[in-house]
C-alpha cells in the first residue's frame, strides 16, 4: 500500500516522532511506501524515510495546526491507501493518539471561547466525535474513558495498544558494568550524594516543582533533568522555582540526551511527579532499565510501578508531604529491592510490542473496513 504518515514536527528527540519514525520502518519493511509529511524537520532523521515538508507559515500554534491538518488532507486526497496521523488533524484513517483529551479538561470561561481552543477541539472532534470513520490507537485506558465521555467515541473504533517500548533501550547491566560510575564522574556527582533524575521539557506538567520543594528536605541530593537546555526558558523557570527554596546550585540541566539509558544507570531515583503524563514512557524505561521510580497516579504507566513493586506511586488528589515521605522511605536498600523488582520485570512482561501491534492495523487491509 501507499501510506502516508502526518506529524506536525518531526525530530528525533521525541518520543512520539520515535514511534512514527518506528512504525514507518516496519511498514517499509514490510514493502509498504510510506511518505512522512511534516510542516519542519529538526536533527539527524533516517536517511532511509521518505519525509516531504509542507511550508506553513501561520504563527501560532494552533493555527499552525489547522493550516498544517488542511495541507495534509489536500495533498493526500486520492493519492494514498491510508492516511495516518501522528497528532490530531484531518480526515485520517488512522489517528496514533498520544495527547490527553482536551475537551475533557476544564478551562476558564475566556479561554472556552478563544480560537485557540475552537481550533483544538475542531481537530479533536474530527477523529473522536460519534459518527467518524478514524481508527483511534490510544496508549492507555485513561486517555479511553477521558475520549469516550467527552466525545461518545463508539468502542470498536479504539485501540488501547501494549507499551511502545523500544527493546534496545533497556540496559540494565549499566548499573554494573562501570557505566554508572562513568556517568556519574562525568556530572559531578560525589559517591555520596544521591542523583535524582527528571526527563521533562514541561516542567510545569511534570511537576518539576513539585520536586525542587522536596529536594529542600534531603542536603545530600543532586537533581539533573535531562530534555531542558540551559540557559532556555524553561531552564529559567525552572531556577526560579529551584532559588525560591533554596536548592539552585544542585540542579543540573542537560539539555537533550540520546544516553538516555546510561543516563538512568547513573541515577538513584527517576522523579516524576506530573501532573498529567498520558503514558510516562520515561516510567517503564526506568523500570526495565533498573531505576526505581516515584510517580503520581495521574500518569498512565503508573499501574506498572506498582505491579512491579519497583517506586511509589502518590495518589490522588496530589499531596507534597506524601511525595516527601516516600521520597525518604527510598534507603539504599529499599531503592536497591526496586532495582531488581524493575529489571525482573522488564524480563517477564510484554511492554515490548505496542509498536508492533499499531503497524499490524496500519496495515491490516481488511482491519479498517470490518471496524
Amino acid at each position: 500500500m501507499k501510506i502516508a504518515f502526518a506529524i506536525v514536527t518531526l525530530f528525533s528527540a521525541g518520543g512520539l516522532q520515535r514511534d512514527c519514525m518506528a512504525i514507518a520502518a516496519r511498514l517499509a519493511a514490510r514493502g509498504h511506501d510510506v511518505t512522512i509529511f511534516t510542516e519542519r524537520r529538526k536533527g539527524e532523521i533516517p536517511p532511509d524515510l521518505h519525509v516531504e515538508l509542507l511550508p506553513n507559515r501561520k504563527l501560532s500554534n494552533h493555527r499552525r495546526d489547522l493550516k498544517f491538518a488542511e495541507a495534509v488532507l489536500q495533498r493526500c486526497e486520492g493519492q494514498f491507501d491510508r492516511v495516518v496521523g501522528f497528532g490530531k488533524l484531518l480526515g485520517l484513517d488512522v489517528l496514533y493518539c498520544a495527547d490527553p483529551c482536551l475537551a475533557a479538561r476544564r478551562v476558564g470561561w475566556l479561554s472556552k471561547w478563544s480560537s485557540r481552543r475552537r481550533i483544538q477541539l475542531l481537530l479533536e472532534a474530527d477523529s473522536f466525535k460519534q459518527g467518524q470513520n478514524t481508527i483511534c490507537l490510544l496508549l492507555s485506558d485513561n486517555q479511553v474513558r477521558e475520549f469516550r465521555s467527552a466525545w461518545s467515541t463508539e468502542p470498536d473504533r479504539i485501540e488501547v495498544l501494549p507499551p511502545t517500548i523500544d527493546l534496545g533501550r533497556r540496559h540494565s547491566e549499566f548499573r554494573t558494568d562501570g557505566t554508572r560510575e562513568r556517568i556519574r564522574a562525568s556530572l559531578g556527582v560525589a559517591p555520596t550524594d544521591q542523583l535524582w533524575l527528571a526527563i521533562a521539557n514541561q516542567p510545569n506538567v511534570k511537576g518539576l516543582d513539585r520536586t525542587l520543594t522536596a529536594m529542600k528536605e534531603f542536603a545530600t541530593v543532586r537533581l539533573a533533568i535531562a530534555g531542558i537546555k540551559q540557559g532556555s526558558k524553561q531552564a529559567t523557570q525552572v531556577l526560579g522555582w529551584a532559588r525560591s527554596v533554596g536548592v539552585a546550585d544542585r540542579v543540573q540541566f542537560l539539555g537533550f540526551r540520546a544516553d538516555v539509558p546510561e543516563l538512568m544507570a547513573a541515577a538513584d531515583l527517576l522523579v516524576h511527579p506530573a501532573r498529567y503524563d498520558t503514558t510516562g514512557t520515561v516510567i517503564l524505561e526506568s523500570l526495565i532499565n533498573g531505576l526505581p521510580v516515584i510517580t503520581t497516579a495521574e500518569c498512565g504507566y503508573a499501574p506498572h510501578v506498582a505491579k512491579a513493586d519497583a517506586g511509589f506511586v502518590v495518589p490522588s488528589p496530589f499531596a507534597q508531604e506524601t511525595l516527601t515521605r516516600a521520597l525518604a522511605a527510598a534507603s539504599d536498600t529499599q531503592r536497591d529491592h526496586w532495582s531488581r523488582n524493575g529489571v525482573a520485570y522488564g524480563v517477564a512482561e510484554e511492554l515490548y510490542h505496542g509498536l508492533d501491534r499499531a503497524t499490524d492495523i496500519i496495515a491490516d487491509p481488511e482491519f479498517l473496513s470490518v471496524r
